[in-house]
């Protein structure tokens, strides 16, 4: 059996289009055995009432603490299939990649596997502004990855083997969980083909950027995740690509230390003002915003190294069955 696993938030139309692209799916490949579950992190739209318009869909909603981790944890425990097909609600399936890493009888070709996802990029009230790619360096070929995203196939043995995600995590989760099966010598294989459109609002876009910076979620989560894989290797691997501005600026503060120069650290600028052309922004005024973002985005990653990470309790996870099948 495989198990399709659909977490969302407020996600509207585009959980519909999610829910259409697994039909289409199962519909191509002629799956008898699967089951789709859907994991509602208290939406406040319509999102509950569009899972239920569609036929043998298992719809839980969390009413508990929520963030990601929680609620593939909670799908993948309500789960019967041993292939678990992990799907953000805002993501439509490429029904064609399954045939590629199916063999007979559904058997999964590797133990961890996922795709290229393109980006559907909208700007805060919904109007279409372009495409892009989530990943980089992959389309020529497939590689192997000590990390993950949303959307990625495992064998359920697997995700056992390391009891599923960390709770912990309100991002950045599967960056976790990437590294501990890493650990464990099973790598991500990510194919070349596309696993996914990602409906989204645009990364770059300047209302979603410094909703990352006051939300301190994603800061907060990888400062986490350096400090709990501190002598994982491929953890250093994965910082030093999204922040290799504060790379150099914590190695020009070290040699500002020995040489007793601080004079060194405006090379720091100049880094930040390279990455901020490397944008190829057109807009002159969106690109002092990014060159500023960076530096407060570096800022709060260090203030964050501090800050401890709250347990969560077993009692603060709680759910409630909307509809079973």
């Amino acid at each position: 059996m495989i198990s399709f696993i659909i977490i969302g938030r407020n996600e509207g139309w585009k959980l519909t289009i999610c829910f259409q692209s697994i039909h289409k799916t199962i519909e191509k490949l002629k799956i008898d055995n699967y089951e789709i579950i859907y994991v509602d992190s208290k939406s406040t739209d319509d999102s509950i009432e569009r899972a239920l318009k569609f036929n043998k869909i298992k719809v839980l909603k969390l009413t508990g603490k929520c963030n990601p981790a929680i609620a593939r944890n909670i799908g993948a425990e309500n789960s019967s299939g041993d292939t678990l097909f992990f799907i953000d609600g805002d993501m439509e399936i490429n029904s064609n990649f399954l045939t590629i890493i199916f063999e007979d009888n559904l058997l999964l070709s590797h133990n961890f596997i996922s795709g290229q996802l393109k980006n559907i990029n909208y700007n805060k009230s919904g109007k279409f502004i372009g495409y892009s790619w989530q990943y980089y360096g992959v389309l020529k070929g497939d590689k192997t990855y000590s990390t993950t995203g949303g959307v990625f196939i495992i064998k359920k043995f697997l995700w056992a083997k390391i009891n599923g995600m960390d709770n912990r995590f309100k991002r950045g989760e599967d960056l976790d969980f990437g590294l501990r099966l890493t650990k464990l010598g099973f790598k991500l294989l990510r194919k070349k083909e596309i696993i996914a459109n990602h409906h989204t609002i645009a990364y770059t876009h300047h209302s979603r950027i410094w909703e990352t910076i006051f939300s301190g979620d994603i800061s907060f989560s990888n400062s986490f995740l350096l400090r709990k894989h501190i002598l994982n290797p491929e953890v250093y691997v994965k910082l030093v690509k999204q922040y290799y501005t504060l790379v150099s600026f914590l190695f020009l503060l070290l040699v500002s230390l020995i040489i007793q120069n601080f004079f060194v650290l405006y090379f720091y600028l100049i880094i930040v003002l390279i990455k901020t052309i490397r944008t190829k922004s057109k807009n002159f005024f969106r690109s002092i915003e990014l060159y500023f973002f960076y530096i407060v985005r570096d800022a709060s990653f260090i203030f964050y190294l501090f800050i401890p990470m709250k347990k969560i309790k077993e009692s603060d996870i709680k759910y409630e069955i909307i509809n079973d099948i």
